[in-house]
């Protein structure tokens, strides 16, 4: 079941479903629901719950947290959270799409053409070559000063050399 390693969450779904639970309800409310993503549902037990969650859940907190959950209807006592399976077929069909198009298009890039390899997926390809973009990055501290204008103050033009000046320091 761990093969997404992602989930969608929306907050604002997320943040009106739970306005109602306490504190401790919310998080173990949260911690059930990535372990469930995770294992495909979460057990039907009370202790087992409080114990995947690390919380002290009272009988209370438990009734509240395991209305948000459905059986599944497996030999096993498992829960399952309605919306987050339904998140979960629009998850892996995403992720399905997503993998085609990628395998198509290495296939397009990588691939041989007239039974000849289009190039090494290691290496160089036999194509067309590739245009490069190097980036330069400075690590000057100063940003560059203009040098002053021909009809600048003695005070300014003072101030510009001391800053080019190596052996001048600031303090």
């Amino acid at each position: 079941m761990a093969d997404l390693a992602w989930f969608p969450m929306y907050p604002n779904d997320f943040l009106v479903s739970t306005a109602t639970m306490t504190p401790v309800q919310g998080w173990a409310y949260t911690q059930l629901l990535m372990y469930a993503w995770t294992n495909g549902g979460i057990p039907d037990d009370h202790a087992a719950c409080a114990a995947l969650t690390r919380c002290l859940l009272t009988e209370a907190d438990w009734a509240v947290i395991r209305s948000r959950f459905t059986p599944m209807g497996s030999p096993m006592a498992t829960l399952s959270h309605p919306r987050m399976e339904r998140e979960r077929v629009k998850a892996r069909e995403k992720h399905n799409t997503a993998s085609e198009s990628g395998k198509r298009g290495a296939e397009a890039r990588w691939g041989s053409r007239n039974g000849v390899a289009n190039g090494n997926a290691n290496g160089v390809a036999n194509a067309d070559a590739m245009a490069i973009t190097t980036t330069t990055t400075t690590t000057d501290i100063q940003p560059p000063i203009a040098p002053p204008s021909k009809g600048g103050s003695r005070l300014r033009r003072e101030k510009f050399n001391k800053r080019n000046d190596p052996n001048w320091v600031p303090f």
